[in-house]
């Protein structure tokens, strides 16, 4: 009831000059009447059978009124149509101006990830080919180098490039399971979308990657094969691990709250069914024994 009040006052004031303009003309007819009754000769009462009285004088006039009245009334909704038009043209070029903005900035952003990306693994080729990575020791500065600079360029990426960061890593043999030359533990890889590294090759490979507390809430980790991968203090929080390949992958201490690990393969997995049920799914995922979730 409100807002059709609102709307109905709206509408009032929107129009109010011309609706002002009949009310005085109603007024001004009913007073004219009202008065004319009480003589003759304004006809009015039809005790005047000649000559001309003041309700002839405004028959002539009732017509170019009403006439001027209407075309007033109709010009007040034709400004009213055009205003409308109007606003909405305005909208609409405002909404397509801010959506190439929009589109603009991402572009842009995008252009932003590729060249922090390409410098990193720019750098990183650096260590690997001029200071010797792989064949460095844990004392080498060269391994701390190789760790500030993955840490310190995580923050600043997207999942997507995370996610190709993290298969560098692995491609380049540095996250090995038992021979970890870049020590990823406390890496932000939140959100990290590897789902686009499938293509032609098939899911994304990081069997026995040393993957020790990193930071995987909300990974995109679809069908990702992470066989005998070392999981152990990582954070999968939320994660989208569905017909992922986890066998015999360590994941003790790991927290899978709302986790999707429908169609998994959990087989010889180190994992303890209290962790299981943080899961959001396990529907058709293989169990530990072999047996399927139901």
């Amino acid at each position: 009831m409100a807002s059709k009040f609102r709307e109905w006052w709206q509408k009032v004031k929107q129009h109010g000059v011309a609706i002002g303009v009949v009310g005085i003309g109603l007024v001004v007819a009913i007073a004219l009447i009202s008065f004319g009754y009480r003589l003759d000769w304004t006809g009015f009462n039809g005790n005047t059978k000649s000559g001309k009285t003041l309700w002839d004088w405004l028959q002539l006039l009732i017509i170019p009124v009403v006439l001027a009245i209407g075309g007033f009334w109709l010009n007040q909704i034709q400004k009213s149509r055009e205003e409308k038009a109007t606003e909405l043209r305005t909208k609409i070029e405002r909404e397509a101006a801010e959506k190439r903005a929009e589109i603009e900035r991402e572009i842009a952003w995008d252009d932003q990830q590729e060249a922090t990306l390409q410098e990193y693994i720019n750098k990183m080729s650096e260590l690997l080919l001029d200071r010797d990575l792989c064949k460095s020791t844990v004392k080498d500065e060269v391994r701390k180098v190789a760790r500030v600079r993955t840490l310190t360029v995580l923050p600043r990426l997207n999942g997507k490039h995370k996610g190709i960061v993290l298969q560098f890593l692995y491609e380049a043999q540095l996250i090995n399971k038992g021979d970890r030359i870049v020590d990823l533990t406390g890496a932000n890889m939140t959100r990290a979308d590897l789902s686009g590294l499938t293509g032609l090759i098939g899911p994304a490979n990081l069997s026995n990657a040393d993957l020790t507390e990193v930071y995987l809430t909300g990974a995109n980790l679809l069908g990702a094969d992470l066989r005998g991968a070392d999981l152990t203090g990582a954070f999968l929080d939320g994660a989208d691990l569905v017909i992922a390949c986890l066998e015999g992958a360590n994941l003790r201490a790991v927290s899978l709250y709302g986790a999707d690990l429908s169609g998994a393969n959990l087989t010889k997995a180190k994992v303890t069914e209290e962790q299981l049920k943080e899961a959001k799914s396990l529907q058709g995922a293989i169990r530990r024994d072999g047996s399927i979730y139901s």
